[in-house]
């Protein structure tokens, strides 16, 4: 009688916990904003490795094409809150608010196209969602992207997960992108090498939005790997100043970022930055600390206030400082 007891009371617990889980509203591992007519920032807000990268989805129904810029983390993550982490199930199923109570790509009509702004692991996780579908990637450095390099070069080898495997098409510097059926989306690829060889920047003409990768942002340290080069930065921001100079003449151009910084002016982002880094180069910013990453010694400065913080080899500063004293 006493088994039949304890067992009757093991299942209506059982039942209970069921049910509290069934009723228990997991989160999807991305929040969506919409950030102009016709694009969402997604951002992956408790992935395992605490990078919170920022993507972008461009929704263009007259070329039944979503751009995607950077695919994140892959969902992947600890919080037991979130249940959906597929990217591509996200874009297809999860209705939002902010695009009218639909999903951004409802019944899966729309062809996708995929850019990678570089190859950092925090960029290219997802990115196997999309097999089959154009991978647009800088051709700045084939080599640095090759098969062979990229277990390293994403860091994937370094943290010791599955490097993705994919198909790139590398595409030159100013390439327009088109959809399937060559309609041009208004979007062209420019080449702003430094934060990695591969890195990249995006330019939507019509809504006048700049999509940097990690080149820069704001409030968390930029980051340059033992592979970047902040001589290169220098001259691929730049190139992005005048270009945003440019182009601002017609209105205000926003700028967007791989983490943090989303629909700032671009141009006063871009001018602070340089200001930043040329503080540092010039011996004004005072150092903060010291520590090795990748067996390599790093640097770290912050700027008072707290908008901008570099983390980077110390190499880089010395380079950068050897050929400014030229």
């Amino acid at each position: 009688m006493l088994l039949w007891l304890v067992a009757g009371a093991c299942f209506t617990a059982s039942l209970f916990c069921l049910k509290r889980w069934q009723l228990r509203k997991l989160e999807p591992a991305f929040r969506a904003t919409r950030l102009t007519r016709s694009t969402f920032v997604l951002s992956e807000w408790s992935d395992i490795y605490d990078e919170h990268p920022q993507i972008y989805v461009k929704v263009v129904p007259d070329a039944n094409t979503i751009l995607i810029i950077d695919t994140g983390c892959g969902g992947a993550t600890r919080n037991p809150d979130i249940g959906l982490t597929n990217l591509r199930e996200f874009i297809e199923t999860v209705q939002l608010d902010c695009n009218g109570g639909a999903a951004l790509n409802e019944g899966k009509k729309l062809d996708y196209i995929v850019v990678l702004t570089h190859c950092h692991y925090d960029h290219i996780l997802a990115v196997e969602q999309f097999e089959g579908y154009p991978i647009l990637v800088s051709s700045h450095s084939p080599d640095f992207v090759s098969t062979d390099n990229l277990p390293a070069h994403s860091l994937c080898a370094h943290l010791g997960i599955k490097t993705p495997t994919y198909t790139p098409t590398l595409v030159p510097h100013e390439h327009p992108i088109h959809s399937k059926s060559q309609i041009a989306l208004g979007v062209t690829i420019l080449h702003t090498p430094g934060h990695t060889p591969d890195e990249l920047a995006l330019y939507d003409s019509a809504e006048k939005m700049l999509y940097v990768g990690d080149s820069l942002y704001e409030r968390e340290p930029i980051i340059f790997p033992s592979e970047g080069s902040i001589v290169e930065w220098m001259s691929s921001m730049d190139y992005l100043l005048a270009f945003v100079k440019e182009k601002g003449r017609g209105g205000l151009v926003r700028i967007n970022s791989g983490h943090a910084t989303v629909h700032q002016p671009a141009q006063e982002v871009l001018e602070k930055t340089m200001d930043f880094m040329r503080d540092i180069v010039g011996g004004k910013e005072p150092l903060r600390r010291r520590l090795v990453v990748r067996g390599e010694d790093n640097v770290v400065y912050e700027q008072e206030g707290g908008r901008f913080a570099l983390r980077c080899p110390e190499r880089l500063v010395l380079d950068a400082r050897k050929l400014n004293e030229e």
